[in-house]
C-alpha cells in the first residue's frame, strides 16, 4: 500500500494514508490463522483500521464499531505476521503489519454491523496501549490548548489597549503610550527567551531584570516610574481576567515619584506676544488657538478634541474631554468667546462644506505636489509644532504648549492666593499636584530681599 512504517504495539499499524483508504468501508478483513492464538481476536471480530493512538482511543471511549463478519463472506488479505510472541507476551502479542487488503464493498458486510462498544465495559484482551510517547496538542484554539501552549501577551497587549481605549475612556494618545511601553517589554523577554512573550513569563525576576536594564541604559527616574506603572496596570487587568493569580509588579520596589517645579515658565508678557504674533499674520485660526491656552491653561490634546458643540456663550467651554478620559467645563473669558464664534460663523463656515456640532474647531490644511491640498483636524503634535513657530517669532523658541499652562497656574497664583481655584481650574484631581506652583520662583525670591537695598547701599555709603 505505497508507503511504510514501521508496526506500533496495539490497534492500527497502517501509515494514515492507507488507515483512512480503508476506514471507509468502515471495515478491514484480517486472516487469523497467521496469528498467535494468544493474540488471536475472538472468531468472526472485525475492526476498523485507524492510526495507533486513536483506535486505543476510540475504542476505550465507545466510538470505535466492531463488525461481524457474516458467514461466506470471506475476503483473501495478504498478511505478513509480526514476530511469535514469547508466552509471557503471549496476552500483548504485536498485531501484524497489513502490507495490502481488498476491503469488501458488498452490501452484506455493512448490514452485519454491531453496536460499538459502550464506554466502561472491558475491551477485548488483545486491545492494548500503543507504545508510542504523547504528543502535545497544537492550535490557537482554546479547546486545543494545553499547559504547555499558552496565549502569547502579544494578544493580551492589544486587547489589554482596547479596553483602555473603549472601555475606560483614554485618550487615542495615551492607549498609544501603553502600547509603545508594552512592546518594548515583550522585545526584552523575547531577546532573553529566544521566543515570543507568554503570560507565564511575567514574573519578578523577569519584571526587575527589565528594570535594572533600563537603569543600565541611563534612563532618567520618572521615565522608569512610568513604565513600571504601565506594566502594573497590564498585570491587574491580567488578574482581573485569571490569567496571572497574582500581580508580579506588587512585590518590587517602586521609584519614587518626586513633584519638581517646572523649570520654563512664561511670563504674561510672553503669553500675550504670542497672541500678538498670531493676529500680525492675520491667522484667526492661530488666534483662537493661542487665546484658549492663554487663558484656560488647557492640555493640547484637550485642545485639539474640541468640537463646535463645546462652545457655550455664558460659560465658555462645556463638556470638554481632558485627561483620563473625564469631561469638564471650562470658564472662558467673554471677549474670548465671542472671538471663537465670530471665528466659527466667519472663518469655519467658509472653509468647510457644512458645520455642524461634531466638526472640530480647528483644522490643519497642507499640500501635496501630486495630491494637492489635504485638510485634517488638528493634533496635538500639530499644536506643538505652531507653538515652537511662534517660539522663534517671538524670540523665545524652547516655548511648548505645555509651559502655557504653567504660566496661566502662576499668574492666577499670584492673582488670588489661593491653591484650590489652581487645582479648579487645571482639573488637577489631587491637591498635591497644584502645590508644585507653590514654589518660590528666583524673580520672586529677589522681590522678597528687595528691602535689603536701601539698608546695604546705606552701610556702604558712611563708610
Amino acid at each position: 500500500m505505497g508507503s511504510r512504517r514501521k508496526p506500533l504495539r496495539g490497534v492500527g499499524v497502517l501509515s494514515r494514508c492507507s488507515a483512512l483508504r480503508l476506514a471507509r468501508y468502515g471495515m478491514v478483513g484480517v486472516a487469523f490463522d497467521t496469528m498467535p492464538q494468544a493474540a488471536r481476536p475472538p472468531r468472526g471480530t472485525l475492526l476498523s483500521v485507524f492510526t495507533g493512538g486513536r483506535a486505543y482511543t476510540l475504542a476505550s471511549e465507545g466510538l470505535l464499531p466492531r463488525w461481524s463478519r457474516p458467514a461466506g463472506k470471506t475476503r483473501t488479505v495478504s498478511v505478513q505476521a509480526a514476530r511469535t510472541p514469547s508466552p509471557a507476551e503471549a496476552g500483548t502479542a504485536c498485531l501484524p503489519l497489513i502490507r495490502e487488503a481488498d476491503p469488501p464493498v458488498t452490501a452484506g458486510w455493512a448490514e452485519t454491523a454491531t453496536a460499538p462498544h459502550l464506554p466502561g465495559q472491558p475491551l477485548d484482551p488483545w486491545v492494548v496501549p500503543p507504545d508510542t510517547a504523547l504528543q502535545r496538542k497544537r492550535g490557537r484554539g482554546a479547546g486545543r490548548r494545553t499547559d504547555a501552549m499558552t496565549q502569547q501577551l502579544v494578544e493580551l497587549v492589544e486587547q489589554f489597549c482596547h479596553f483602555q481605549h473603549k472601555q475606560r475612556g483614554k485618550s487615542e494618545r495615551g492607549v498609544q503610550t501603553y502600547r509603545w511601553v508594552l512592546e518594548r517589554c515583550l522585545g526584552f523577554v523575547k531577546r532573553q527567551r529566544g521566543r515570543m512573550a507568554r503570560a507565564s513569563d511575567l514574573t519578578p525576576d523577569t519584571i526587575q531584570a527589565w528594570m535594572d536594564e533600563m537603569a543600565g541604559a541611563n534612563l532618567a527616574l520618572e521615565t522608569l516610574r512610568v513604565r513600571q506603572s504601565v506594566l502594573s496596570s497590564f498585570c491587574a487587568w491580567l488578574v482581573k481576567r485569571q490569567v496571572l493569580p497574582s500581580n508580579p509588579v506588587a512585590r518590587l520596589d517602586r521609584p519614587p515619584h518626586r513633584r519638581e517645579a517646572p523649570t520654563q515658565v512664561p511670563g504674561p508678557p510672553i503669553m500675550d506676544a504670542l497672541v500678538q504674533a498670531a493676529r500680525q499674520r492675520s491667522r484667526p485660526r492661530d488666534v483662537a488657538l493661542f487665546l484658549i491656552l492663554r487663558y484656560t491653561g488647557m492640555r493640547r490634546e484637550s485642545v485639539a478634541t474640541l468640537q463646535v458643540r463645546h462652545l457655550d456663550a455664558t460659560w465658555g467651554l462645556r463638556g470638554v474631554r481632558v485627561k483620563g478620559g473625564k469631561t469638564r467645563d471650562i470658564p472662558v473669558p467673554t471677549a474670548v468667546t465671542r472671538f471663537l464664534q465670530m471665528y466659527v460663523e466667519q472663518v469655519l463656515a467658509k472653509e468647510l462644506e457644512a458645520v455642524t456640532p461634531d466638526t472640530p474647531l480647528f483644522w490643519s490644511t497642507w499640500g501635496r505636489r501630486s495630491g494637492g491640498k489635504t485638510r485634517a483636524p488638528m493634533t496635538g503634535q500639530n499644536i506643538w509644532r505652531l507653538c515652537k513657530v511662534y517660539g522663534r517669532l517671538i524670540g523665545y523658541p524652547m516655548l511648548k504648549p505645555h509651559d502655557l499652562r504653567h504660566g496661566v497656574a502662576l499668574e492666577v497664583l499670584e492673582q488670588h492666593h489661593d491653591l484650590e481655584q489652581v487645582r479648579a481650574l487645571l482639573g488637577h484631581s489631587r491637591i498635591d499636584t497644584t502645590q508644585i506652583y507653590t514654589t518660590i520662583r528666583p524673580p520672586q525670591l529677589k522681590r522678597a530681599v528687595a528691602f535689603y537695598e536701601e539698608k546695604a547701599e546705606q552701610m556702604l555709603t558712611n563708610e
